[in-house]
């Protein structure tokens, strides 16, 4: 992972990043990756109360000697952020903020346990690789445009905040990086999740099949291709159509239709 250096500019970016969060007095937020701190201290000066969790132990110890005994809103976890329940830290009647300078090569495992812990969680604000930024936000047709669009998107509402040159940060990172506000949505469709991601799985199996051959394989032996072929007619999809083609709407009303069906 990568920490934001001190340097006037990087600095600026962490006080834009936190001014983002709006941080009040005595709501619970947590840090994903502390590192050394220069988000977290902005955090504990509002008042805040944030939980950090670090699997460093290195930077767990700098933390205790840096900010410990001035802040005693700081609680300090040190352990892999994928293995962390969220709901032991949630206040009564409330939900928490989360932000974070997320490792790269993780962004994807830990944007699917925030959407799992998500009835912990109000909003979300992270630093990712621009790359994973275009991806959450692409449109349909663009190559960036995959299951993980759909994912974040059927869950969240999200936002690119704004852009961060990989100069602002040590060891120097080979790419640029995002900011992205996270809103979980509370009201969500009342529709099967695990089929929705089954087909959506189904579709981007393979960039290159059509969504006819795509789910023609992906239900082998449980779905004929002409059943196939009627459901996709029904939800005015063409069959020829490939996954990046469609909508989230789209592979819900698909959903909708299979749905009814028995499957085998």
């Amino acid at each position: 992972s990568v920490s934001i250096e001190q340097g006037s500019t990087a600095l600026d970016d962490v006080r834009k990043f936190v001014e983002m969060v709006r941080p009040q007095k005595g709501e619970v937020i947590l840090e994903i990756g502390c590192g050394v701190g220069a988000i977290t201290e902005l955090l504990l000066k509002e008042g805040a109360r944030v939980v950090g969790i670090e699997k460093d132990e290195r930077f767990i110890e700098i933390l205790k000697g840096e900010l410990a005994d001035d802040f005693k809103n700081l609680t300090l976890v040190c352990r892999d952020i994928l293995k962390v329940p969220f709901h032991p830290y949630v206040p009564r009647g409330s939900k928490l903020k989360v932000v974070g300078n997320i490792p790269y090569y993780i962004t994807s495992d830990i944007l699917v346990h925030l959407i799992e812990q998500r009835e912990c969680i109000d909003s979300a604000y992270l630093t990712v690789q621009r790359e994973i930024a275009n991806r959450l936000l692409a449109q349909p047709g663009t190559k960036a445009y995959g299951r993980l669009s759909l994912l974040v998107r059927f869950y969240t509402e999200v936002r690119r905040a704004f852009d961060i040159s990989r100069n602002s940060f040590l060891p120097r990172p080979q790419v640029d990086s995002s900011v992205i506000e996270l809103v979980v949505h509370r009201n969500l469709p009342a529709i099967d999740e695990r089929l929705l991601f089954e087909l959506i799985k189904f579709g981007f199996s393979s960039r290159r099949k059509n969504i006819l051959n795509a789910l023609t394989e992906g239900f082998h032996g449980r779905l004929e291709r002409e059943g196939l072929r009627e459901l996709l007619r029904k939800a005015a999809i063409r069959g020829t159509a490939r996954a990046e083609e469609l909508m989230l709407k789209d592979f819900m009303r698909l959903t909708e239709l299979v749905g009814d069906l028995p499957l085998r």
